[in-house]
């Protein structure tokens, strides 16, 4: 056993291959009955010492299909998933809270696209990068339409006229708890990197283009999504969110927000699609145009994509929504049914993964230091995986989205694959540069490859080597820059 002190009290946590791990800690109030919809509140101290020796319950969620590849590489872990709306708990790994002082901290931020996910997923585990010399956060926050509903009943009862982005809050929140506790594990509280894929790595630029949570982390690293160049375009204005909104409580009946408060969790987050909204609180402009105008938190900023991004999520109906500008048969050629479903993948991938994220960083080059990524290796999927075959109808997967955190967190052992020593190598060098980005706010150093910072056209390629290189498709960015949204 160990113990820290922080100032909702006493936790006992538990060693764990050589690691302090302390789960299922409460950041903020559970956000049940009346606190449903509303900004997280403190959590109330608790007397004596509490155990952290399991993880808190998860958000309420759906799962995705069993024979999906997102639920094999993401959810199919060995421990059930327990759900609640009371859900905001927080795990921290450290190397030894009673011996170590002023260490980075990483704060991971889950992705699922705001409907799926939690802080306890086996792939987000954070033993191996604590054994880095980081104190690791993972955090949970809510989800759908708990987590992202914007209303015109809820702006009416907010002194801030906010609704909306309740999930984004519960990341303020722990960010904030964070920024009070995080001595007590051994971590420095002005050393706080926030780092997540997908939707996470979204809500991190979000973040930086919040100044309410500028105060809460010095770097950030953000992979596979970002905030700004959307493929469906900026973020909701509080008017049209709200009317969404509206739509949306419609399928409920003429109710009441007390009557929306009082139906089952589950019911209200199976329906609908959510996510951050400008709401008036920590989003009060777009993010695009904070981004555009240079306004944002001028932090160091390490981001990247995989090169498949869209295997998961590719469909021949993609083909409908290509561009019509000058260049774009060329760049995307569907004359022959082979080269069509190449270019349902790919232009699928480019337009909501892979532009977005380069133009995250080229938004951003000038106002912090900037490195970009490409993940190029395929992870080994096992044969007899219980899997169904990509909508695109090319063979396989690829490097799919996600496909980069068991690498790049060094996590591969979490998952039963046929991993090889090129994987182990790979997952020991990506995960390597991603702490001594977080130790030093620069992924460079030792006996790191080099990784140039970013100008527009470099990235750095972890494949089957690891070395610098060029963005690939630079004029497929370029297209996709001159698009109107939504594409």
């Amino acid at each position: 056993m160990t113990r820290v002190r922080t100032a909702g009290g006493r936790l006992v946590g538990e060693w764990d291959a050589g690691v302090a791990a302390f789960k299922g800690i409460p950041f903020a109030e559970p956000p049940v009955g009346d606190l449903r919809w509303r900004p997280p509140r403190r959590a109330r101290p608790w007397e004596g010492e509490r155990r952290a020796y399991d993880f808190g319950p998860a958000p309420l969620q759906p799962q995705p299909p069993r024979d999906s590849l997102m639920y094999h590489a993401n959810f199919a872990d060995r421990r059930a998933l327990v759900m609640s709306e009371d859900c905001l708990y927080l795990n921290v790994w450290t190397p030894d809270p009673a011996n170590v002082a002023g260490l980075p901290a990483m704060v991971w931020i889950h992705g699922g696209g705001n409907r799926y996910g939690h802080g306890g997923q086996e792939i987000h585990d954070g033993r191996a990068m604590a054994r880095r010399g980081l104190v690791v956060v993972t955090l949970n926050h809510r989800l759908g339409a708990l987590g992202f509903l914007a209303h015109p009943a809820l702006s009416a009862e907010d002194r801030l006229g906010a609704s909306g982005n309740y999930g984004l809050l519960d990341i303020v929140a722990a960010l904030t708890w964070v920024q009070e506790n995080i001595a007590a594990f051994g971590g420095d509280p002005d050393r706080v990197t926030v780092a997540g894929n997908s939707a996470g790595a979204a809500h991190i630029c979000h973040l930086m283009a919040a100044t309410a949570a500028r105060p809460l982390f010095r770097a950030a690293i953000g992979q596979s999504a970002s905030g700004v160049g959307r493929a469906e375009g900026p973020l909701l204005e509080r008017a049209v969110a709200r009317k969404q909104g509206l739509r949306w409580a419609e399928q409920f009946g003429d109710r009441d927000l007390d009557g929306l408060r009082r139906l089952d969790g589950v019911e209200l987050v199976l329906k609908g699609h959510f996510g951050p909204v400008v709401d008036g609180r920590v989003l009060t402009e777009p993010s695009d145009d904070v981004f555009a105008a240079g306004r944002q938190h001028a932090v160091p900023l390490l981001v990247g994509t995989n090169r498949d991004e869209g295997s998961v999520y590719a469909s021949l109906d993609a083909l409908r929504q290509l561009p019509l500008e000058p260049g774009t048969a060329e760049l995307y050629p569907v004359r022959r049914p082979a080269e069509a479903r190449r270019t349902a993948r790919r232009f699928t991938g480019e337009s909501r993964f892979t532009y977005p994220v380069w133009r995250w960083a080229l938004a951003h080059r000038r106002k912090g230091p900037t490195w970009l990524y490409r993940f190029e290796h395929t992870p080994p999927l096992p044969a007899d995986l219980d899997l169904a075959d990509p909508k695109d109808g090319l063979p396989g997967y690829g490097v799919f989205h996600t496909a980069e955190l068991p690498y790049a967190l060094d996590n591969l052992d979490r998952r039963p694959w046929p991993w090889t020593e090129a994987d182990r190598e790979l997952a020991c060098t990506m995960a390597d540069s991603w702490a001594r980005f977080v130790e030093t706010a620069d992924p460079n150093g030792g006996a790191l490859p080099n990784w140039p910072a970013f100008n527009g056209t470099e990235a750095m390629v972890f494949g089957d080597t690891v070395r610098a290189g060029a963005v690939e498709r630079l004029e497929a960015m370029r297209l996709l820059a001159c698009c109107p949204r939504p594409l």
